[in-house]
């Protein structure tokens, strides 16, 4: 099963082809198809990407786990 994703969760992405490093995070905002995430823990080796990257980038949905599970996307709030 998916776990659903909210700000504040922490997450793991793994690197990919899409993906330029492995890090462990924190959902800072949520959009339709990705997230926002602080990277707070990363390997030594790209810690000069982390700094390109000002500690923050947007990942796509599929590149992130949560608790080791693929999240789901939050369902899209309706306009009043």
């Amino acid at each position: 099963m998916a776990e659903e994703i909210a700000v504040g969760d922490l997450v793991t992405v793994r690197k990919s082809a899409n993906v330029p490093l492995s890090f462990k995070g924190t959902v800072q905002k949520l959009y339709v198809n990705s997230a926002m995430l602080t990277i707070d823990s990363f390997d030594d080796a790209d810690a000069m990407l982390v700094e390109d990257l000002k500690g923050k980038t947007v990942i796509n949905y599929k590149h992130i786990l949560k608790g080791g599970k693929a999240v789901i996307p939050p369902k899209p709030e309706e306009k009043k």
